[in-house]
């Protein structure tokens, strides 16, 4: 089924939880207390954190990010990035705020 723009933010949602489980997989965390316990905290919010993305906690992510290796482009396309603004980072353009004349 083709993706549709109406569903990215869906879709990168499901992209950064598949993307997860299949670090998991490969690092060797094969229950949610096992990665609950690399990330310093328990089964149960390692659970929900995988059945609902949106309330992992910054510092959470950042944990994840460095434990599993995830790949930078889904975890930025899950923090709300389209395609075009990582082509521009990777290009070393400046965001869209700041051709705007905002100053960061």
């Amino acid at each position: 089924m083709p993706r549709i723009r109406q569903n990215e933010e869906k879709y990168a949602m499901n992209d950064f939880v598949a993307e997860i489980n299949a670090q998991c997989g490969r690092y060797g965390y094969r229950s949610q207390k096992s990665l609950g316990n690399a990330l310093g905290v328990c089964q149960a919010t390692a659970g929900n954190y995988l059945k609902n993305p949106d309330c992992i906690q910054f510092g959470t992510l950042r944990a994840m990010v460095k434990l599993l290796r995830l790949d930078p482009m889904v975890v930025l396309k899950a923090l709300g990035y389209s395609s075009k603004d990582i082509q521009r980072l990777r290009a070393g353009a400046p965001a869209a705020e700041d051709r705007a004349g905002n100053s960061a």
